[in-house]
C-alpha cells in the first residue's frame, strides 16, 4: 500500500473498507478517487434506528397540487410505469398493461392526453423495448431502444438523434444524462469487471470511466449491482447499493461527500453471487426476495435540495424512509412499513410524509422536478380507499369525486418551503 493512501486511512476512518478494497492498485485510485476532502459527512443511522417520528408534509412544504391524467381507451396509464415531469408536460413510460407497451404525453396543468410517442414495431421510429429507457432532463427527450438503434425522441415525436447499439454496444438500464453526457453504472455480471461507471458522448463514444476494484467470485446465477444517480444544484452524485459512500462525480472522478454509518451493515460485495435454484425462485415468485439482505441495511434512491437529502433505506423486512437535514447534520427516521415478502406480492404500501396539507396521502416522492418541486403518482385504488372525513381540500375532494375505478393515476406536485 502506498504512502499516500496510508495517510488517507489514518485521516478518515470510516473510508477504511472502501479505501483497503481500493489499494490493490493506488496509481489509478489516486486519479479517480479523490479524498482529502473536509466536507465529508456523517449520516448515522443506527445511531437514529429506534428513535422514529412521524413528519409533517407541512414542515417541508408549502403546497401539493393534483393533476388527473385523462383516461382514455388510447392513453391506458398504469401506475407502475415510470414517469418524468417536464416544464409543460408529464410523461409515463413502461408496460399499461401486461401485452403493451407505450410512451405517453399529458398536459402538466390539465392532465389532457397530448400524444403517445411512436409505437411498439419494427417500422422506421418505431421502438422494440421500453426496458432500457431514460429521461435527459436538460432536452426534455425520452431514449428507448429500437434496432439496431438507441433513438431519442422530442416530445413532440420528432426524433432527436440516434446512437448505433451494434457499434456502441451500451446498455442504458442504468443511465443518467448529466450535461452532454450519458453517465452509465456497469452491472459486474462477470465478478471481475474493471470498469464502475462509464461516460459517453452524444454520438455513444466512450469517453472516459471510473475504475471497479471491487470483485466477486461467480456462481451459476448473479443478481448484478444497482446504482442511484442524481442531480443536485448542476452536480451529479452517485452511490450504490454496496457501498456506504455517496459520492459527487466531478472531472471523472469521485469524492466522497456524505458516509452512511450502518454499524457494519453495509451490504457485501460478494453479495452479487446467487445459486441457480435460487434466482429461478426468486424469479417465479416462489423465494422471499428479501432474504439475500435482510441482515444489512440496504439504501435505496436518494433525492436531495438545498437544506435536505431524502432517501429510504431497508432493514430487516422494514423500509425507512429518512430525511438528512444539511445545515443541523441531524437525521430524521420515519416509521417504517413492511415489504413484500415474495415477488409476485410486490405493492409496496404507501409511505412518506403525513400529508396534513390536505388530508390526502402520505408522500414520498418519486423525481425531483426542480430544486423547488417534487412528486408523486398515486393509483386510483390507494385514492379512493381515502377517508373522505380527514379530506380539507376542496381541490382533493374534487379529484376524488371525478374518479372511476378504471381512472388513470393521479400525479401530486409539491412545492418546497423557501
Amino acid at each position: 500500500m502506498c504512502k499516500c493512501l496510508l495517510k488517507l486511512v489514518k485521516n478518515f476512518s470510516m473510508l477504511n473498507l472502501v479505501l483497503l478494497l481500493l489499494c490493490t492498485n493506488c496509481s489509478r485510485l489516486v486519479k479517480k478517487i479523490e479524498t482529502e476532502d473536509s466536507g465529508i459527512k456523517e449520516i448515522n443511522i443506527m445511531a437514529n434506528l429506534s428513535n422514529s417520528r412521524i413528519i409533517k408534509l407541512s414542515d417541508i412544504a408549502s403546497s401539493i397540487k393534483y393533476c388527473k391524467l385523462e383516461t382514455d381507451r388510447k392513453c391506458l396509464v398504469h401506475h407502475q410505469m415510470k414517469f418524468y415531469c417536464a416544464k409543460e408536460y408529464i410523461v409515463s413510460i413502461g408496460w399499461d398493461e401486461p401485452s403493451h407497451q407505450a410512451c405517453y404525453v399529458f398536459d402538466r396543468k390539465t392532465g389532457k392526453f397530448v400524444r403517445q410517442i411512436s409505437r411498439f414495431g419494427q417500422g422506421p421510429g418505431e421502438y422494440i423495448e421500453l426496458e432500457e429507457n431514460f429521461w435527459d432532463e436538460k432536452y426534455e427527450q425520452v431514449c428507448m431502444w429500437s434496432h439496431p438503434n438507441y433513438i431519442f425522441y422530442n416530445l413532440d415525436e420528432t426524433i432527436s438523434h440516434r446512437i448505433n447499439r451494434n457499434e456502441h454496444p451500451i446498455s442504458f438500464s442504468s443511465t443518467i444524462v448529466y450535461g452532454d453526457h450519458y453517465v452509465r453504472y456497469i452491472q459486474n455480471h462477470s465478478g471481475n469487471e474493471k470498469r464502475r461507471i462509464v461516460f459517453y458522448d452524444r454520438t455513444g463514444a466512450l469517453i472516459d470511466s471510473i475504475p471497479n476494484f471491487r470483485t466477486w467470485e461467480r456462481s451459476e446465477g448473479s443478481r448484478g449491482g444497482r446504482a442511484m444517480f442524481h442531480v443536485f444544484n448542476n452536480e451529479l452524485y452517485y452511490t450504490d447499493i454496496f457501498c456506504d459512500t455517496l459520492f459527487q462525480i466531478k472531472d471523472f472522478t469521485l469524492h466522497p461527500r456524505y458516509i452512511f454509518n450502518t454499524g457494519g451493515r453495509t451490504l457485501p460485495y460478494q453479495k452479487h453471487a446467487t445459486g441457480r435454484d435460487e434466482l429461478q425462485l426468486m424469479l417465479r415468485g416462489d423465494a422471499d426476495i428479501y432474504t439475500w439482505h435482510e441482515p444489512y441495511i440496504v439504501i435505496g434512491k436518494i433525492f436531495e435540495d438545498a437544506k435536505r437529502l431524502y432517501f429510504t433505506f431497508d432493514y430487516r423486512r422494514k423500509r425507512y424512509p429518512a430525511v438528512y437535514k444539511k445545515t443541523e447534520r441531524d437525521l430524521l427516521i420515519m416509521p417504517p412499513i413492511t415489504v413484500p415478502i415474495i415477488r409476485r406480492d410486490m405493492i409496496i404500501p404507501l409511505y412518506g410524509f403525513d400529508n396534513d396539507l390536505d388530508g390526502g396521502l402520505p408522500f414520498w416522492p418519486q423525481q425531483m422536478i426542480s430544486d423547488k418541486e417534487m412528486m408523486c403518482v398515486y393509483s386510483t385504488t390507494e385514492l379512493l380507499a381515502l377517508d373522505a372525513s380527514k379530506i380539507t381540500d376542496e381541490k382533493l375532494k374534487n379529484v376524488l369525486n371525478s374518479l372511476e375505478e378504471d381512472s388513470n393515476p393521479v400525479v401530486a406536485i409539491v412545492t418546497l418551503k423557501d
